[in-house]
């Protein structure tokens, strides 16, 4: 895979695994306990695959792609995340 399309795939996973985290703050926010626990349970199922799926694979063959919060040396770019799906009103 080219630097290129790596760096946009890994964006794009950063962006879904964004969204995913944000539709648990929403179902956290709007819906029952019961509703809450089983959405988040899938739902981490899910970034699980993702990160390890997708992302790591590319941060194994890209080093210079792993971002920082992972303790990377990739700047994201925080415009990334806009528009975000919620703001949690706390």
């Amino acid at each position: 895979m080219t630097p290129e399309v790596a760096e946009k795939l890994s964006i794009l996973t950063i962006q879904l695994i964004a969204q995913l985290d944000q539709s648990v703050a929403f179902v956290r926010d709007h819906c029952t306990t019961d509703e809450f626990d089983a959405y988040r349970r899938t739902v981490g199922r899910l970034i699980a695959e993702i990160d390890l799926g997708i992302a790591e694979k590319i941060y194994r063959e890209h080093p210079s792609l792993k971002p920082e919060a992972l303790d990377g040396p990739y700047k994201v770019d925080p415009s990334v995340f806009e528009p975000r799906f919620y703001e949690t009103h706390r």
